[in-house]
C-alpha cells in the first residue's frame, strides 16, 4: 500500500469510528506501534470490549490454535451484543491464515474480529478477505510535519506555546517514535509548569537523546576507526535495554541511506534533490552528506551487505544477537 493509500486507510478508520460504521472485521497494521495500540484500544472500546471480560478473547503471538479460535468464535456472547476476538502479532497475515480465512467467509454474526499486526502479506487470502469484508488500516510512522502539528496541539491543550524551531529540536531527539514523543512532551510540561513558552534550552535539559542519534555517533566512531568509542557506545545502548536486533536494523537503515546519498552525489545530484529522493529533511543533509563522503559507494554497499548478512545469521540462529552485532561493529573498524 503506497503512502497516500496508507493515509487514506487510516483516515477511513477514524471516520468509521466517528460515524459509528465500523465493520465487524478490522485489521490494523504498520510500523507506528504507539498509534496502532491507541487505535486498537479505540476499536475495542467501540465494540464494548475489555481485557478480562467474559465476552472478549485475547490472542497474542504466533502459534495460536486456529481450530480452537474458530470454536470460540461460534460461542454466543453472554448478555451482550457481541463476542470480540482480538489478535495481536499472530503472523496469520504472513502465513497460516488460510483456515481462518475459510471460516471468515461465513462467520458467526455476533462475533467481532480485530487484528493488530506488525507486518502483513497483501497477497494472502486472509488479508484479501478482511479487506473485502471489513476495514483495513495501515498505520506507519508519521511525517515530521505531522509530528510538528502533534506537538503544537498537545502543548496548546496544556496552555503552552512553542516555536517551530524548538518543536523541531524535540523531534531531533525523539525521532518518529510517538510513544517517546508523548513521554518527552509530558516531562517538558511538568518542567515548564511556571512558564507559558517552552524554549530550546528546556528541551536540551529535559529531553532524552534519541537512539538514532546514538547510532549516528556509533557510525562516526566506526568511520574514525575509534574502536573504544564504538564499543563503549554499543555497550551503553545495551545497558539502556535496547535490543541488539533493533540496533542492527537502525544501522542497516543508516548505512543504506548513506549508500543512496553517496550514489546520488556521485551522479552529480544537488543536496535538495538528494534529500527529496532519499526522503530526508533537507535540514539534516549536510551531516548525512559529510558522513557519506567518508566512504566510497563500493565500501558502503559492502557494509550494508555485511549488516544484512548479520541480520540473516541472527534470525537463522547461527549467532546470538549481542555477539552478532558486536562482531559486525568490530569487522567495520
Amino acid at each position: 500500500m503506497k503512502a497516500r493509500e496508507a493515509k487514506n486507510s487510516f483516515d477511513q478508520l477514524k471516520q468509521h469510528i466517528r460515524n459509528k460504521t465500523l465493520p465487524k472485521m478490522v485489521l490494523l497494521y504498520g510500523e507506528e506501534r504507539y498509534l496502532k495500540l491507541q487505535y486498537l484500544n479505540k476499536t475495542m472500546e467501540y465494540f464494548g470490549a475489555q481485557k478480562g471480560d467474559m465476552n472478549t478473547d485475547m490472542y497474542e503471538g504466533k502459534g495460536i490454535n486456529v481450530g480452537a479460535v474458530i470454536d470460540q468464535a461460534e460461542t454466543l456472547p453472554f448478555l451482550a451484543d457481541s463476542r470480540v476476538m482480538v489478535f495481536q502479532d499472530t503472523g496469520l497475515f504472513k502465513s497460516g491464515g488460510d483456515q481462518l480465512a475459510d471460516y471468515l467467509n461465513s462467520p458467526c454474526e455476533s462475533t467481532v474480529f480485530i487484528f493488530c499486526e506488525s507486518e502483513v502479506d497483501e497477497r494472502c487470502r486472509l488479508y484479501k478477505l478482511v479487506k473485502e469484508n471489513g476495514a483495513v488500516s495501515q498505520i506507519d510512522e508519521q511525517t515530521r510535519e505531522t509530528l510538528q502539528s502533534v506537538i503544537g496541539v498537545f502543548l496548546k491543550k496544556e496552555g503552552k506555546r512553542i516555536s517551530v524551531e524548538t518543536a523541531g529540536r524535540i523531534l531531533d531527539k525523539t525521532g518518529n517514535d510517538m510513544a517517546m514523543l508523548r513521554s518527552e512532551l509530558e516531562k517538558l510540561v511538568t518542567y515548564c509548569m511556571d512558564k507559558d513558552v517552552i524554549e530550546t534550552q528546556d528541551v536540551e535539559i529535559i529531553c532524552s537523546q534519541n537512539i538514532e542519534d546514538k547510532i549516528f555517533e556509533l557510525l562516526d566512531a566506526i568511520s574514525e576507526k575509534n574502536a573504544k568509542k564504538a564499543m563503549d557506545l554499543y555497550y551503553d545502548m545495551l545497558a539502556l535495554k535496547e535490543p541488539p536486533i533493533k540496533l542492527l536494523v537502525l544501522m542497516e537503515k543508516q548505512f543504506n541511506q548513506l549508500l543512496q546519498i553517496r550514489l546520488l552525489r556521485d551522479a552529480g545530484e544537488l543536496k535538495d534533490t538528494i534529500a527529496t529522493k532519499v526522503g530526508l529533511n533537507p535540514y539534516f543533509m549536510s551531516s548525512y552528506m559529510n558522513r557519506a563522503s567518508k566512504y566510497t559507494a563500493k565500501e558502503l554497499r559492502g557494509i550494508f551487505e555485511r549488516a544484512i548478512q548479520t541480520d540473516e545469521d541472527i534470525k537463522n540462529g547461527r549467532i546470538s544477537d549481542t555477539l552478532g552485532v558486536e562482531t559486525l561493529i568490530l569487522s567495520l573498524l
